[in-house]
């Protein structure tokens, strides 16, 4: 869970660090004051995109990091992205005043992504406006799916998909373009038989060129390994001789000075280099031959490399596997001209993807009514006694998501028919759906912090304690913040913050400080009665205050 959060010259926070606690937190304060950017922050610091809009007015840069305790899902990320893991996660964002944009995973740079694919596995954000997101079809299949946990299959289902349509797509090629592909492999077959006719071999030029250096000079170089044996060993006046007689010389000077004995030893170990060399030497000149035949045959080879070479232009050491590529495409279209096999490869393809995407389907189906049923029985306690969500799935045209679309119905009372989503739900029946599916969905993901930035909108009186009391069961097994305008939400919180806008010389601020028990009661009175608290209003949060802790015993 989020365990501290600190951000540096954010929007017009110039300073905050503020330890968080498990339960639920939630955040008020008046309109204006700067709620949302604290989840703004959390986003950046999460992966989000980066904007030098961010930094507070006359700063250079700004700077967010958030600690995290680790869950086992992140300790395995961190690992299989070859990062420290221990019991925390620390995230630090930077986004300077050029728009450049830094980020940390554990004091290590790390790039955008992998911040944003950590900060999946410890955070899940609920936004203000996520209800408008449940108007649209692919989003209600995103949900079912991510109920059922249906990821595994719908990989399974995409590269089937993936496999058929490229069996599909040579079929297709095969039976449109016959004329082509037979000129093609007309003139590929041309080709070869050239090729074939020279049958170059892997790096065969490279030793061709090679001895064809050797054997053009090897008369030259072998008088220049006999001089070069003369001077070392055979001549009169060879290197060796001259060593020897120098060591001689050093001998009978070591008889007085001992010094000299060891020149004369460092002598001898020339002498022995020198005498290695030669050998050497001797069985090169032995090897070299000067074989005019052998000479003939080889400039033939490379004449012939060279002729085909021009006429393909292609450079000699390409040849190989210039053959190599037009073998290979002729079997391709070899291939590709046995319709009867191709067709059969790919209603082979056909019969796998739609096994797959049948089990995807029946997982689905499953999901859609087990998500259903927990959404009506929530739908029950927000004001809507009667009302249901059915989640239909109809069939659609094979695609890499499978068989089928989704479309969620729903009746706002008893006895009404369901109906599309968008066509029968107002904006405040759409929110307390919208409600309901995600502190449904939260309770089965692993994510261990949810956030609610202001999804409450569009409700108000029984049914806002009735979502306080929604978000505080939550926060019996998760860490939740929630953004709230409502005293009823912001009373069943475990703990509050309150976000509140400074203006000093002409400079707007804005600073975020946890309550005590006295001070949520003014706070909550405020928001029951607005700016002036009286005596009564004070009565009436303190009810709250105590009404929630009362129903969580």
């Amino acid at each position: 869970m989020l365990q501290l959060l600190t951000l540096k010259d954010f929007v017009i926070v110039p300073f905050l660090s503020i330890e968080a606690d498990k339960g639920l937190t939630c955040l008020t304060g008046e309109t204006g004051a700067g709620k949302s950017i604290l989840i703004d922050a959390l986003e950046l610091v999460l992966g989000a995109r980066s904007d030098a809009g961010l930094i507070r007015e006359g700063a250079e840069r700004t700077e967010v990091s958030a600690e995290f305790s680790a869950t086992p899902r992140a300790r395995t990320w961190l690992a299989n992205a070859g990062l420290e893991a221990g019991d925390t996660v620390l995230l630090r964002r930077t986004v300077d005043i050029r728009g450049r944009s830094r980020a940390w995973i554990n004091a290590t740079p790390v790039t955008i992504t992998q911040m944003k694919e950590l900060g999946e596995r410890l955070v899940d954000i609920h936004g203000q406006h996520a209800h408008q997101s449940l108007l649209k079809p692919a989003y209600q299949l995103q949900l079912v799916d991510g109920f059922g946990a249906t990821k595994a299959q719908r990989i399974k289902v995409r590269d089937a998909w993936l496999a058929w349509q490229e069996k599909l797509s040579l079929l297709t090629q095969a039976t449109q373009d016959t004329d082509r592909l037979q000129a093609e492999s007309e003139r590929l077959q041309w080709i070869n038989e050239i090729l074939e006719e020279l049958s170059p071999r892997e790096g065969e030029w490279d030793k061709l060129s090679e001895e064809h250096k050797v054997l053009s000079n090897a008369a030259d170089i072998v008088t220049h390994v006999q001089n070069a044996l003369d001077n070392l060993r055979d001549g009169p006046e060879s290197a060796l001789r001259a060593l020897g007689l120098a060591q001689n010389a050093l001998r009978s000077a070591a008889r007085w000075d001992e010094a000299c004995a060891g020149f004369d030893a460092s002598l001898g170990e020339a002498a022995n280099i020198l005498e290695d060399a030669a050998r050497e030497l001797s069985h090169r000149l032995d090897k070299l031959d000067i074989d005019d035949e052998r000479l003939t045959r080889v400039e033939e080879r490379l004449d012939a490399y060279w002729k085909i070479s021009r006429k393909f232009h292609r450079t000699p050491e390409e040849l190989h596997d210039f053959w190599m590529q037009t073998r290979e495409r002729i079997g391709q279209i070899e291939l590709t001209s046995d319709i009867a096999a191709l067709e059969k490869s790919e209603q082979k393809a056909k019969e796998v993807y739609l096994k797959e995407a049948g089990v995807l389907t029946t997982l689905r189906r499953q999901a859609a009514q087990e998500l259903s049923e927990a959404v009506t029985a929530e739908m029950q306690t927000l004001s809507m006694a009667g009302g249901r969500l059915e989640i239909a799935l109809h069939t659609s045209e094979p695609r890499s998501g499978g068989l089928e679309t989704c479309e969620f119905l729903v009746s706002g009372h008893a006895g009404a028919t369901p109906r599309a989503l968008t066509k029968v739900a107002s904006g405040g029946e759409l929110a307390r759906i919208s409600l309901a599916i995600a502190v449904i969905t939260a309770q089965i993901t692993p994510v261990p912090t949810l956030i609610f930035d202001e999804v409450d909108s569009g409700i108000g009186g029984a049914v806002a304690e009735v979502v306080g009391r929604l978000l505080r069961r939550l926060g019996a097994s998760r860490q939740v913040l929630c953004v709230t305008h409502l005293p009823q939400v912001a009373a069943c919180g475990h703990q509050q913050w309150l976000v509140k806008k400074h203006t000093e010389d002409g400079r707007t601020t804005s600073s975020l400080r946890t309550l005590s028990e006295k001070e949520r009661t003014d706070e909550i009175a405020r928001m029951l009665g607005g700016t002036v608290i009286t005596d009564a209003t004070r009565v009436a949060a303190r009810e709250l205050l105590d009404t929630a802790a009362r129903a969580e015993n």
